[in-house]
């Protein structure tokens, strides 16, 4: 990304399958230790992002070049996981919506309507990463809440539960976003590290 910053090496297509069947038995690994709910993080500059976005995929083979090569590793992934994985338990998949290289939101609308036909439950919708640029780390602090409508645009167009995200502080913030249909869901991350008796609080 930067002089003096290591090159990634592309994976060759046993790499591929290696890493998939990785996915797929930790999955199995998740479920043998009594886990209720699992998430595919393909968000924030990690592996499946860096399949996802074109800024970061520059194969010539069948997982780059088209929206749907580029889309081929996750969904694969998703597909093996969804295999051992209960029907009765949910699946997850993060996302970074939108990013600085090239992924738009109208990709991850296509994404999350793959991955629902594939029995992924939910789609967790953050955004960024790929790049080191970060809109929490910016000088000019973003809105609260400032990634909801990724998740508002996903739950209304690809018809699929989300899971919103991205500077949610105040209990009454986040129970509007779920009763006003903007989300299905609010996950809380800096606030539960700044105050971990955040749902003490808010359920009083």
């Amino acid at each position: 990304y930067l002089p003096g910053w290591p090159l990634p090496q592309e994976m060759s297509l046993d790499d591929i399958a290696v890493v998939r069947d990785a996915w797929i038995a930790s999955a199995r690994r998740a479920l043998a230790a009594g886990f209720e709910v699992l998430e595919i993080h393909g968000a924030h500059g990690y592996l499946h992002h860096q399949f996802l976005s074109p800024a970061s995929n520059k194969r010539t083979d069948g997982y780059g070049g088209s929206l749907e090569k580029r889309m081929r590793f996750p969904l694969e992934v998703a597909e093996g996981i969804r295999t051992v994985w209960p029907d009765d338990k949910p699946l997850f998949f993060r996302v970074s919506s939108v990013d600085e290289g090239g992924w738009t939101l109208e990709d991850t609308v296509a994404l999350a309507r793959e991955l629902k036909a594939l029995g992924v439950d939910a789609m967790d919708c953050s955004a960024s990463g790929i790049s080191i640029r970060s809109p929490t780390a910016s000088r000019n602090a973003p809105e609260l809440g400032f990634q909801v409508p990724y998740a508002e645009r996903v739950r209304r167009d690809a018809d699929m539960l989300t899971v919103a995200v991205g500077l949610i502080v105040d209990p009454r913030q986040a129970e509007a976003i779920v009763a006003d249909g903007r989300a299905d869901l609010v996950a809380i991350g800096r606030e539960m590290l700044l105050n971990p008796f955040w749902p003490a609080h808010a359920a009083k």
